[in-house]
């Protein structure tokens, strides 16, 4: 059986693709818990943004009663933020304008239990 990868690998495989230049896992109270970053960036804020955002999204699903929220995104001119769902946890990536979101979203999908686990 193959070692699982720590949480560190796994935002690292998401920073490693194009156009993502942050990716942070927060958890429900807007602290956070692991993070990776290619630049700059205010993880504190971003930890309380994500954990406000993402819970606003699971309201809104829940209100019209559509099951549990899986991912959400908040799409702006200079680039997009990506939520998922992540056990107890949120992941948020943070990406460039012109980031192929159908590759991230993919990607996001594939590792979120594994994450969950590792955290």
């Amino acid at each position: 059986m193959a070692a699982a990868r720590s949480a560190k690998k796994i935002l690292n495989s998401l920073l490693n693709l194009q156009g993502v230049n942050a990716v942070t896992v927060v958890g429900r109270d807007g602290f956070v818990i692991e993070s990776e970053t290619s630049g700059e960036t205010d993880l504190d804020a971003l930890g309380a943004i994500v954990s406000t955002g993402y819970g606003a999204s699971e309201v809104m699903a829940s209100e019209m009663e559509l099951g549990s929220l899986s991912q959400t995104m908040i799409e702006c001119e200079s680039g997009k933020i990506l939520m998922a769902d992540c056990g107890d946890a949120v992941l948020a990536v943070i990406t460039e304008e012109d980031a192929i979101i159908g590759n991230i979203r993919h990607n996001i999908a594939k590792v979120v239990d594994e994450l969950a686990e590792a955290i």
